[in-house]
């Protein structure tokens, strides 16, 4: 029976297989940032209900940053920069 390819292309398809594996784990990886919006007819600007004193980033170099603009966000009651203008 005769083979529908020759031995010697088999490396060229592992490695075509692989990098075609990678670029599209790539591209999944890209398509899941945060950056990028897949919903429009909800809420798809979610950056603007990020409070002033709220840090989201997973490790803090500087907390107590962050600490002092929680007690100046608390000191002012809900007022906001604009209206004392």
């Amino acid at each position: 029976m005769k083979k529908w390819f020759p031995v010697e292309v088999m490396p060229i398809f592992g490695i075509v297989g692989v990098a075609c594996a990678g670029a599209t784990a790539y591209l999944w990886k890209l398509s899941q940032g945060p950056e990028v919006v897949w919903d429009r007819s909800s809420d798809w600007r979610p950056w603007d209900k990020v409070k002033h004193d709220e840090n989201l980033k997973y490790i803090t170099v500087n907390p107590e940053f962050w600490a002092q603009r929680r007690a100046q966000a608390a000191a002012k009651n809900g007022e906001r920069a604009v209206d004392a203008i």
